[in-house]
């Protein structure tokens, strides 16, 4: 009883106390601020402290925005201790934060290490000297070391920190300690049985030793990825129960060389014997089953089994049920390889599009965001939707990533937070390519993607500032490519919503200039283009184009001995045309489509503005596009299958009529080498009649950046509408992107012609590279 008597008035005075100090907190609440005080700072700015607070002079007085800025300073990883205090003088507040700093780092040293330079390894570190001591970034560095050792082949590499060095002389010294390089020298699948080896081979990235040609270095995380790769692969061909490990069997006493060892137990193949759903009230299971990919009957593949995980997800997700859960069961019957997969769902509540909020878009305007949504306030919120206006705004090209999240709120009504991170908008690209169909070629191009012809500059600091022209999504290009064969110089000019509607607006400008055979061909022309996109209605996913054509053209340096159609064109001719087209459009990205199908009708009728010329040209085009199948790194195989036509109604001359051969028409052939002929050269002159068709079945290799190809390309450019002669090539080529200041593409083709016609020029390999710099 005593002691409590003791201590009952220290408490009661430390409750006194901080009921006098919050009174005097929440009397100063509100109170404007005379100045804020910031005290410690010996080697950190002072402009880096005020940056990083939101407390300033003239604002009222908040506590809490002050414990919130005592926060953002502590998180910063700068300081050991940051305090903050108030005071009142003179009817006013003033603010002090008290800091003590970290600490700075000396030098940093690195020791032991003999396989990678100094100067190599120095660019895992993150931490630099003459800043704050930090941690977090010291343990980071340290780890980063071990992972680029690991990656090259040394396993058992190892990193210590020197703490005697750090404390007492603030020196972070990294201790290596590199072991041997461990090299992989065979790769072996233990309990295979149901596939060929090569098939399996061909899904491990890991690769073996192979003198200068392969460094055969044992990534274990590369190792796992395989795991985890060769694993998917038995899942996606239903072997449900099927488990993947790997153990290292080493082949010297150093372990300096090993076999990686694939442990498969394959398990047994199912099929499925029913598909069942639970807790569906919304929508009926019929309707559900309707919808379906995967049947009774098919193989379990995971990647089908989740396929129709997406569809239920999104059947729910167009009706407002932005929470709904479908995980898929499985009940594993008697028979063997039988099971039955049962959806289960938690519908969730039904919610509605509340507020719409756009956070990101620095330059870019709202209503530029708003137009590729295509939802509104108080709709069923309709995930679908969302995914499609994610997708949509990334292929703008304004913003290099986009999201948007359902955020909770009230009466049924879930806010629609859109979140862009905006792109670079101006881009000066230097460039050179190559290619077996145009030459060499140099490129100078200035684009804007994000252009804004209202938007004028105030001062010259706002134009070389890249302050004005921009922000209204349309694109502004300026392209300047001299070539050994080919040279083409081109303004274009793009506004995707003409009027704030759905009408796109193009124009170009161009001046073109090829040698022939035994001419040579320039154009100076000017295309302007208006199209109308349908994404709601009947007509959504449909398309209409109109277009003009306004061109001279000069053939000059003309062969005397050329052929009587080449001959007859010879001089300056000018020529008109309008050009109406429709398309429908149901691939799931405009860009790099992988599912849905596309088809283009078109009629230009030349001479109907005047000139030179009358003709026409009606064409058709299609495209099917096919997800074969999805890896674990959600790359796609694709198949697309593809057929267009196209003839020529009445006399064209021979620079507006089709040769085929070369890339986008049949592989395997010369840049134009399919074509009728005429004169004693043969020359080529062009038919009236085109038929193209063909596959192209395309890949995942390695990483993101390097797909490969097979196809079968087929077709034939007539005289006049029939078919005469048929060609024909199979072949196989790589997809290659490197990063040569920004994304190169490389095209290596290789076509063998299996069937064709005497005159035709054939050539086995196509390829094209193009560098920015």
């Amino acid at each position: 009883m005593r002691g409590r008597t003791r201590i009952t008035p220290v408490i009661a005075w430390l409750v006194a106390a901080a009921g006098v100090a919050a009174a005097q907190e929440q009397a100063r609440e509100g109170m404007p601020i005379r100045d804020v005080e910031l005290v410690g700072l010996h080697s950190i700015s002072e402009g880096f402290v005020r940056r990083t607070i939101k407390t300033r002079v003239g604002q009222s007085y908040q506590p809490l925005q002050t414990q919130d800025d005592v926060r953002e300073l502590v998180r910063t990883r700068k300081f050991l201790n940051v305090f903050a205090s108030a005071r009142v003088e003179q009817g006013q507040v003033i603010v002090t934060f008290t800091m003590q700093e970290k600490p700075e780092i000396a030098s940093i040293e690195l020791e032991g290490n003999k396989a990678f330079s100094n100067s190599d390894l120095f660019k895992e570190v993150t931490v630099t000297p003459q800043t704050p001591i930090d941690r977090y970034e010291i343990n980071r560095s340290a780890d980063n070391l071990v992972q680029k050792y690991r990656q090259n082949g040394y396993y058992y590499a190892q990193v210590t920190l020197d703490e005697t060095a750090l404390s007492g002389e603030r020196r972070v010294v990294f201790r290596i300690t590199e072991g041997p390089r461990v090299r992989v020298r065979r790769i072996e699948l233990e309990g295979l049985r149901s596939f060929p080896r090569i098939l399996l081979l061909f899904k491990i990235r890991t690769q073996t030793w192979f003198w200068i040609f392969r460094k055969g270095a044992f990534d274990e995380e590369l190792a796992e990825r395989d795991v985890q790769e060769l694993q998917t692969f038995y899942r996606n061909e239903g072997f449900l129960d099927a488990r993947v490990g790997y153990r290292l069997d080493f082949d010297d006493v150093n372990r300096a060389d090993l076999t990686l060892v694939f442990v498969i137990e394959e398990g047994v193949r199912y099929r499925v014997h029913d598909i069942r759903f639970r807790g569906n009230v919304t929508i009926p299971t019929e309707t559900l089953r309707a919808a379906l990919a995967l049947q009774p009957g098919d193989l379990a593949r995971d990647e089908s089994i989740q396929a129709n995980r997406r569809i239920v997800e999104d059947k729910f997700g167009e009706i407002g049920f932005v929470d709904v859960s479908v995980e898929p069961v499985y009940d594993y019957l008697e028979q063997p390889g039988r099971v039955i997969v049962t959806y289960d769902i938690r519908e969730g509540a039904r919610a509605r599009f509340g507020r719409i909020t756009i956070r990101g878009n620095e330059y870019t305007k709202d209503e530029v965001i708003r137009r590729e949504l295509r939802f509104y306030p108080l709709e069923d919120y309709n995930t679908v939707k969302a995914r499609k206006a994610e997708q949509s705004l990334s292929e703008t090209g304004l913003f290099k990533k986009a999201t948007i999240t359902p955020l909770r709120d009230e009466n049924g009504l879930r806010e629609a937070l859109v979140e862009v991170e905006e792109a670079d908008a101006i881009n000066i690209i230097f460039g050179i390519g190559v290619s077996t169909d145009s030459g060499v070629l140099g490129s100078v191009t200035i684009l804007n993607k994000n252009f804004d012809l209202l938007d004028w500059p105030r001062n010259w600091g706002e134009f070389f500032g890249g302050q004005s022209f921009r922000g209204d999504g349309q694109r502004l290009r300026l392209q300047a490519e001299p070539g050994s064969e080919v040279s083409r110089f081109r303004i274009d000019f793009t506004e995707p919503y003409l009027f704030d509607q759905p009408l796109r607006l193009d124009t170009s400008f161009y001046l073109f200039q090829r040698g022939r055979d035994s001419y040579d061909e320039q154009r100076l022309g000017f295309v302007p283009s208006l199209g109308r996109r349908f994404e709601t209605g009947p007509l959504d996913g449909w398309a209409v184009e109109g277009a003009l054509r306004f061109e001279l053209i000069d053939i000059d340096d003309v062969n005397p001995l050329a052929a009587r159609d080449i001959r007859a064109v010879r001089g300056n001719s000018s020529l008109t045309a309008v050009k109406g087209t429709i398309v429908r459009d149901r691939t799931d990205s405009r860009i790099i489509p992988t599912t849905g199908y596309r088809v283009a009708f078109s009629w230009e009728q030349v001479g109907a503005l005047g000139g030179d010329y009358a003709f026409a040209k009606p064409s058709v085009s299609s495209a099917i596009y096919r997800t074969i199948a999805t890896d674990a790194f959600d790359r796609k195989s694709v198949l697309a299958l593809r057929a267009d036509a196209g003839w020529i109604v009445a006399d064209a001359p021979t620079f507006e009529r089709y040769y085929g051969g070369g890339f986008g028409s049949i592989r395997g052939f010369s840049y134009r080498g399919i074509s009728p002929r005429q004169g004693i050269y043969n020359d080529r002159v062009g038919g009236n009649f085109i038929l193209l068709t063909g596959a192209e079945y395309s890949f995942p290799l390695y990483a993101n950046n390097i797909r490969g190809v097979t196809f079968l390309d087929m077709g034939t450019v007539e005289e006049s509408f029939e078919i005469t002669s048929w060609r024909a090539s199979v072949g196989f080529g790589l997809r290659i992107v490197v990063d040569f200041f920004g994304p190169v593409p490389i095209v290596l083709d290789f076509g063998f012609p299996i069937a064709k016609d005497d005159e035709d020029d054939t050539q086995v390999f196509n390829f094209s590279f193009g560098a920015s710099f």
